[in-house]
This record gives C-alpha cells, structure tokens and sequence, in this order.
C-alpha cells in the first residue's frame, strides 16, 4: 500500500467527487445499494449505510471504528441514526477535516472522532471496538491479511466485523482480464483485489465466528454504469484541462478507472461482497 499515492488521488479528485457523487450532500464516496425503491444516488449510498448496519446489529452502545472513513458520510450516519459512538480513520488529513466539518453540520461531533491511521497498524489498545466497519477500503491494503489481523486485536470478544468491497473472482484470469482489472481499479491507486475465497479464509483463520457471505453485485451495478458513462464525458473534460495545466495523471486515471470498472463487472472478473463476522468471545 503507497499511502503516499492514495492520499494524493482522493486529495486530488475530491473535486469530481463532490461534482458526480454529490460529496458535498452525500458525504459518501462508495457504490451505494439500488433496489426496487431506490430512484437516486443520494438514496442508494444511504440504503448501503443502512443494510450493512443492519447486518451488523449495530445499537446506541456500540463503538464502532469506520475503518477508512473517507469524509466520514458512514460515521456521521451511523452516530446520526443508529446513536453509536464512531472513530473514523482515513490516511488522508484533507478528509479528516472534512469529516469533522460535516459531523459539526450534521450535530454529531459528540459521537464521532476523526484521525489520519492506518487501519493495518492504528493507535488504538486491545478490544477496544464492538464494531469494525470497512466500505470500499480494504481493496488498498497490500495484504488484506494485514487488515484482518488488526481488526481482531481491535475487537471485543463477540465484536463485529462487516466488510464490503470488490473481489477478483477466484477462478484465474486470462492476460487479457487481467489487463482490464488492472485498468480497472490501478487509476483508483488499488494495486490489487482479493478473491473472495481468499479473504473468507483469512477471515477464519483469525478465529472468526459465524461468517456471512453474500454476492450483492446487482446491487451496485447500476451505480458502476453510471460511473462508465460520466466517463466519456470526463475525458473529454481532462483532455481540455490537460492542455490548460489544471488536470494530470491523477484525474486521467481516475477516469479510465471509472470507464473500465463497469466493463470488467460486466464480464464478471471481479464481484461485489459483503462480510460479515463475529469475534470469537
């Protein structure tokens, strides 16, 4: 994991956030969950909020670490309708500042925290969490392992763990898959996605308990499109900031991730999951 290099894409790209995925409103950065009921973006980032939620039987006691915060959307939520107490970690201090000015808007600076950590080595002691929450951010750690093994140290016995992410499928790609994948996710500065069999045996090798897996790639697919077709429109908007010096690598790989990450799902190279866990207590 360069945290170097992935400070400097969400630093960078904040701005196409806030103008395609409604940052400023939404505070959320990941797919989002569509369903029969979901009309808008707004909507599906919230539905995914509140499904791994419920999925992890989160409640007003519980102390939960949002492991790769981003600009802390998940936290504020979660301290907003759930009444828990959220620490959220992200590597970059741009978001951190974000993250504390959109909990003091929301009224929750009470019950949320934000810190620059690294969730495979953080500050924090033993057990000191009910509830490990990472969306779309164990993907940047160079061994998912690393992850894992972390947040069991930082669970209380019976803790949770709830993941959602994309995953390679397990079966071995082709050169040519594996070029897309690459094109795919490298512009988001994910050097590297794991099979979800793999990260299911990590997870059990950490002593984890009652283990849930489930394919919710439907799900994000119509938020996946939408970033594919925001791309033919980008390229064109890089191109012409290129050549006035106001766009550079960053943002042009963050385009050419966005136009081939729905290409690749499409062909079913990698899927999106959720996981979920308990610490044996």
């Amino acid at each position: 994991m360069n945290k170097d290099k992935i400070v400097e894409y969400y630093d960078t790209c904040d701005k196409d956030y806030r103008l395609v995925w409604h940052l400023d409103r939404c505070m959320a950065m990941h797919m989002g969950f569509w369903d029969e009921d979901t009309k808008r973006i707004s909507e599906a980032l919230i539905r995914e909020n509140d499904i791994l939620a419920q999925q992890a039987n989160i409640t007003p006691n519980d102390r939960v670490l949002d492991a790769g915060c981003g600009v802390g959307g998940s936290s504020i939520h979660l301290a907003k309708n759930y009444g828990c107490h959220v620490t959220g970690i992200t590597l970059s201090g741009k978001q951190v500042e974000s993250a504390e000015h959109f909990a003091d808007r929301h009224g929750v600076s009470d019950k949320t925290n934000f810190q620059i950590a690294d969730y495979t080595k953080t500050p924090f002691k033993d057990e000191s969490f009910d509830v490990i929450w990472a969306v779309e951010s164990v993907c940047y750690a160079q061994d998912k392992n690393d992850f894992i093994k972390e947040a069991h140290r930082l669970l209380k016995p019976g803790g949770r763990l709830i993941v959602a992410d994309g995953f390679q499928r397990a079966s071995p790609l082709s050169p040519k898959e594996e070029r897309l994948l690459s094109k795919s996710y490298l512009g988001w500065e994910v050097h590297n996605l794991e099979t979800d069999a793999r990260f299911r045996d990590g997870i059990e090798s950490h002593s984890f308990s009652n283990i849930r897996e489930d394919d919710v790639t439907p799900m994000v697919m119509t938020s996946s499109r939408r970033l594919h077709l925001y791309s033919y429109l980008a390229f064109f908007v890089n191109i012409y900031g290129w050549l006035r010096g106001r766009r550079g690598r960053v943002e042009m790989g963050n385009v050419v991730a966005a136009y081939n990450q729905y290409k690749s799902l499409k062909r079913g190279i990698w899927t999106y999951k959720t996981f979920y866990a308990e610490k044996l207590g």
